[in-house]
C-alpha cells in the first residue's frame, strides 16, 4: 500500500509539472518565492480569467492576478504607471504588436523571452529573435444579424458600408480602445484612403469602445451589423446560439496577430517566466483554440465548427508599419468620428483578482 501511495504521488506530480520544462527547477523556486505573477491581458474577460485561474489551480506557490482591458488603455496604462516610476505587471499581452516594438525599441519596457517549447510553433507564431512570441491570433470580420438582414443585403466589400441604405444602421469598433480595431484601420486606409472613413462616418455608424461589444448591439438588433468585430468572439456568440453571421469582403479580412512578453520592469520576474511557459503549453492553448482563437502550438486540434485560417482571404499589415501609423490612425478616428458619442469607451474594468 505505500508503495502504491508514493507511485500516486509520483503520477501526480507527473502531470502537474507537465508544462514545466526540465532544468526550470531553480526558476520555479524562485518564482515561489515571489508569490504572485501581475498579467495585463486584452483577452476577453471571459478567457482571461479561465486561463488565470487554471494556472492558480496548478496551487505552485504563484497566484496569478489580472487586469483586462482592450490593447490601446493597456498600453497607455502601462506607459503612465511607467513615468510614476510604478511598476505592477510582470506579463503584458495585447493584439497590436505595433505597440510591442515602440515598447521594445524604444521605451526599454520588454524582457526578450522565449517560452520553452515554442521553438516548433507555427511560423507566424514566433519572432526569430524572440522580443516576443505570438500568444495567439484573429482576424476582424463584418457580423450581421441573420434576423433583421437579408442573404442578398449582405455586403461583399467593405465600399458596400458606405451606401446610403446603411445609414444609421452600423456599428463600428474605436481603434483607441482596441488594437484590432486599429490594425482594422490601417489595413482599410492602405486599401481606400483616409476618405474612407470620412464617407463611413457620413453614414452615422454607432460608435463603440470594443470590437468584441459591438455584437451585442448586433444581436439586440440595435444595429444591424458590425464593420468589424473579433472573429473568436463571433465564434463563440454562434455557439451560444446568438443570430448572427460573418460576411466575408472580397477584399480580404486583417489578419491580428497578438503577443505576449515578460515586461523588463517586471516586479516579479521568475514568476513571469513561469507564467509564460504556461501560457504557451499545449494545455493553455488548446484552450485558446477552442474558444475560437488560433494559436501555433502544433500539437494543438481546432474545434470541428471553427472556421479554419485557410478558409480567409488575409490582409496582413507589417508589424514595423503598425507600429509607425497608430497613433496617426487612431488620432485620425477621433478627428472624423468627432461628432458621434462612443460608446462604452469610457467604461472601466475593474481590476480582477483569481484565487
Amino acid at each position: 500500500m505505500k508503495r502504491f501511495s508514493m507511485l500516486s504521488l509520483g503520477a501526480v506530480l507527473l502531470v502537474l509539472f507537465a508544462w514545466v520544462p526540465a532544468g526550470a527547477q531553480s526558476t520555479m523556486e524562485k518564482a515561489k518565492k515571489e508569490g504572485k505573477v501581475m498579467w495585463y491581458s486584452s483577452l476577453t474577460l471571459k478567457i482571461s480569467q479561465e486561463v488565470c485561474n487554471l494556472f492558480n489551480s496548478k496551487d505552485l506557490g504563484i497566484t496569478c492576478e489580472l487586469h483586462r482591458d482592450g490593447s490601446s488603455k493597456l498600453f497607455r496604462r502601462y506607459r503612465q504607471e511607467a513615468r510614476g516610476k510604478i511598476f505592477r505587471a510582470d506579463v503584458m499581452h495585447t493584439s497590436n504588436i505595433g505597440q510591442f516594438i515602440t515598447m521594445h525599441d524604444k521605451l526599454k519596457f520588454i524582457a526578450p523571452y522565449k517560452p520553452k517549447g515554442t521553438e516548433g510553433f507555427l511560423p507566424n507564431f514566433k519572432t526569430d529573435d524572440g522580443r516576443w512570441t505570438i500568444l495567439r491570433a484573429s482576424v476582424m470580420v463584418p457580423v450581421y444579424n441573420t434576423k433583421l438582414v437579408k442573404p442578398e443585403q449582405v455586403p461583399t466589400s467593405y465600399l458596400d458600408f458606405l451606401k446610403p441604405e446603411w445609414k444609421d444602421k452600423l456599428v463600428i469598433a474605436d481603434p483607441n480602445y482596441g488594437g484590432f480595431a486599429t490594425i482594422t484601420m490601417i489595413a482599410l486606409v492602405n486599401k481606400f484612403g483616409l476618405d474612407y472613413y470620412e464617407k463611413l462616418a457620413a453614414n452615422n455608424p454607432r460608435r463603440w469602445g470594443s470590437a468584441a461589444g459591438t455584437l451585442t448591439l448586433v444581436e439586440r438588433g440595435e444595429a444591424l451589423m458590425t464593420t468589424g468585430a473579433v472573429a473568436y468572439t463571433t465564434y463563440n456568440h454562434i455557439k451560444k446560439g446568438e443570430p448572427i453571421k460573418m460576411a466575408l469582403p472580397k477584399e480580404g479580412v486583417p489578419f491580428v496577430r497578438s503577443p505576449a512578453s515578460v515586461l523588463a520592469k517586471a516586479p516579479h520576474p521568475n514568476a513571469a517566466r513561469v507564467f509564460m511557459d504556461f501560457l504557451f503549453s499545449q494545455e493553455v492553448q488548446q484552450i485558446l483554440a477552442n474558444r475560437g482563437l488560433y494559436v501555433g502550438h502544433p500539437g494543438v486540434k481546432l474545434p470541428d465548427a471553427q472556421t479554419p485560417l485557410s478558409a480567409f482571404k488575409l490582409i496582413e499589415v507589417p508589424a514595423d508599419e503598425i507600429s509607425k501609423k497608430s497613433k496617426s490612425m487612431r488620432k485620425a478616428f477621433r478627428q472624423i468620428f468627432s461628432g458621434i458619442k462612443c460608446e462604452a469607451c469610457k467604461k472601466k474594468t475593474k481590476k480582477k483578482k483569481t484565487n
